[in-house]
């Protein structure tokens, strides 16, 4: 994170180096702590307000921590900040400043491919693209400290789609198995009844002496019935629903500076 990254340069400073800025009250170097500690807050500020999808608040923090500290890494921020918020001509003039600001940084190639592609987009929406922005004034000469380079937000990742779920299939796949139980069950049942009746009257029987067998036969015809209709429902969910994805682990958040170009993305991201 850009807070540990500024403490930990802070903490590197020697005792003795700090008595002896103490002692010597260097203005300009005293000066500069103060703008990289109001900056850090700043840029703090900016982070939350993106999180909270707040991107004129964000867009003013930002601009007050590149203001304050001059890293042109933040420029970046802007950039995605702009494009969150759908303003391509915006991103344009945040990604230009960084190539004026830093023209052999290391994000140049990756801050070339955007501008291309936001100059496509504009193209194609029959805007003009947003005219270069004037160079920034050199800032005052610091005591130079060496400080790891700001790290660069990208929009979050979609929220993952609710994961599918097959229970209707299997609970429609189990209750017509247990029908097709029943009904091979009653079918046995009234099959006994019949042959029970044959013996004791043969072809003589009456409607009353083979009802028992009859009913059990209807029952078994029924079931059997509902047991295909179950088994078909749950062979017809089961092929239709999707497979579930699974989802990828969250770790602890940390930062990662990674280049890769992409059409309308920063050019650096963070990793859970």
């Amino acid at each position: 994170m850009l807070t540990g990254r500024w403490l930990s340069r802070r903490s590197t400073l020697t005792a003795a180096a700090l008595a002896a800025s103490i002692a010597s009250s260097s203005p300009p170097a005293h000066a500069q702590s103060s703008s990289d500690e109001l900056a850090r807050r700043h840029f703090e500020s900016g982070v939350a307000y993106l999180e909270e999808s707040d991107y004129e608040a964000a867009i003013v923090a930002f601009q007050k921590a590149y203001d304050l500290s001059k890293r042109p890494e933040i420029l970046l921020n802007l950039a995605t900040v702009q494009e969150r918020k759908s303003d391509p001509g915006a991103a344009l003039t945040a990604l230009r400043a960084y190539l004026q600001a830093a023209p052999q940084g290391e994000h140049v190639t990756t801050v070339q491919l955007r501008i291309q592609n936001l100059e496509k987009r504009l193209r194609e929406q029959g805007a003009s693209p947003a005219a270069p922005a004037p160079s920034p004034p050199p800032p005052p000469p610091p005591a130079r400290v060496e400080s790891a380079p700001a790290p660069v937000l990208s929009p979050p990742a979609p929220p993952s789609a609710a994961r599918p779920s097959r229970l209707p299939a299997f609970i429609a796949l189990g209750a017509g198995g247990l029908l097709g139980a029943g009904a091979l069950a009653t079918g046995l049942v009234a099959k006994a009844k019949y042959d029970d009746a044959e013996e004791t009257c043969g072809h003589a029987c009456r409607d009353d002496q083979l009802s028992g067998s009859r009913a059990f036969a209807l029952t078994s015809t029924a079931l059997t019935g509902a047991a295909a209709l179950g088994i078909g429902l749950g062979v017809v969910l089961l092929l239709t629903t999707p497979e579930p994805k699974t989802e990828a682990a969250r770790l602890a958040p940390g930062w990662d500076v990674t280049v890769s170009p992409q059409a309308a993305a920063a050019s650096a991201r963070w990793t859970f």
